[in-house]
């Protein structure tokens, strides 16, 4: 998980790294991470937003104001994201946004992408939450609800649809043309 800070650095400046990890473990955890672009954990991150706050006394920093995170194929965007840390490691991270929203290739082809008024990665408890009008989306499957809670440990998901229901739509699987057979003769004209 993320190390605690160095002496020569305060605790938020070391939080930096630990919020890219996690993030890019949502990304790459939550979005079917059997599929997600290997090669994105190895590039450089970029962080931006219009402001960033930290406090070694609160726990706590803030990007806020349109916020970018990128990492190869990773593209995170938000409102504000929120750090809450513990001795020097990040307990919790909170993406809000109208919506906030995660997306990323896949190494099979294709892309996943999730958006929620709230995304909250906890991670002690291994878990992702997303909150308020998800969309799921992975090669044109479609899952959305008003909150869901992902297991990154299990896998397990469970969705709910708030006032109104949880939905999947799934596309059939495209059909592979049938092999003509070899050296059969051709029918024969009567």
């Amino acid at each position: 998980m993320c190390k605690r800070a160095s002496p020569r650095k305060p605790h938020f400046l070391s939080a930096i790294p630990c919020l890219t990890a996690s993030l890019a473990l949502f990304a790459l955890g939550y979005c079917s991470s059997a599929f997600a672009l290997k090669t994105d954990k190895s590039q450089p991150m970029d962080l931006k937003a219009a402001r960033w706050t930290g406090s070694m006394q609160t726990g706590t920093q803030v990007w806020d104001g349109d916020v970018s995170i990128t990492q190869g194929s990773l593209r995170i965007t938000a409102d504000k994201a929120t750090l809450h840390y513990k001795d020097g490691a990040v307990e919790r991270a909170e993406l809000i946004g109208s919506p906030a929203r995660v997306q990323q290739a896949q190494d099979g082809g294709g892309n996943v992408s999730a958006q929620a008024a709230k995304v909250d990665y906890f991670l002690g408890a291994n878990k992702v939450t997303l909150s308020g009008a998800v969309r799921i989306e992975e090669n044109g499957n479609i899952t959305q609800g008003e909150r869901f809670d992902y297991a990154l440990d299990t896998g397990a998901l469970q969705g709910d649809g708030g006032a109104g229901q949880v939905s999947l739509r799934l596309l059939p699987k495209p059909k592979t043309p049938a092999a003509a057979p070899e050296n059969v003769p051709a029918p024969e004209p009567r």
